[in-house]
């Protein structure tokens, strides 16, 4: 099948994170140590409460201020603590380009918080130019990757894309194998993305028809 619509995840595919950034830079702000937090701050459960929408970032900082009564935490600091961990995956950039060159409608099927979310949306700008809309979200599903209903979501937003699109010809791009196999469980087409070996993700773009430069030497 040839592909139709392309779905992006958004951490360390269109954009980078840094996990000890996060927890070093909280760490300052409310006098604990990168351990703490990971410990306190960043457990599994902790994670899902927050990118399935059940954690606004008031509530987020009510619950940090819980932990560590009597300790004055600024929330505008602590906010941007969190905040400030992603950075442009500069090899994407010319990628986007090329991929709106072949007149492919894309979205962004991602795990994530509001409060990461709307960050990522006022800083990164020129990512959003090529991918404004059909942004199917953790935290506005309900659920997370990798769940059947999230893709189920995502299909959902590619049908009114696209009318008469079968999932076949869905590809999503992810940089866990975990996520990448439950898409194809659900029936896309996925592949398996790594920031390290950007070329190897233009190698498969072309498989499936479109016309992608080589980078520059």
């Amino acid at each position: 099948m040839s592909t139709r619509f392309l779905f992006f995840d958004l951490g360390n595919v269109l954009i980078r994170f840094s996990t000890d950034r996060l927890f070093s830079q909280a760490a300052a702000v409310v006098g604990q140590t990168p351990q703490w937090i990971f410990e306190n701050l960043y457990s599994a459960e902790m994670l899902r409460l927050a990118e399935c929408g059940h954690f606004s970032a008031e509530e987020f900082y009510r619950y940090v201020c819980e932990l560590l009564p009597g300790k004055e935490i600024p929330f505008e600091k602590l906010l941007a603590a969190v905040n400030e961990i992603f950075w442009l995956n500069e090899p994407m950039r010319p990628t986007l380009t090329q991929i709106a060159e072949n007149g492919l409608p894309c979205g962004i099927l991602s795990n994530i918080g509001p409060w990461h979310w709307e960050y990522c949306r006022n800083t990164f700008s020129e990512i959003f130019q090529y991918v404004p809309a059909n942004h199917v979200l953790s935290y506005k599903v309900g659920v997370m990757k990798p769940a059947r209903e999230i893709y189920s979501a995502a299909f959902q937003f590619a049908r009114e894309a696209v009318p008469g699109i079968e999932p076949g010809e869905v590809l999503f791009i992810d940089d866990l194998e975990k996520n990448v196999r439950g898409a194809k469980e659900f029936g896309f087409d996925a592949v398996q993305y790594s920031f390290k070996n950007h070329e190897a993700l233009l190698v498969q773009l072309r498989l499936r028809k479109m016309t992608i430069a080589e980078p520059a030497a």
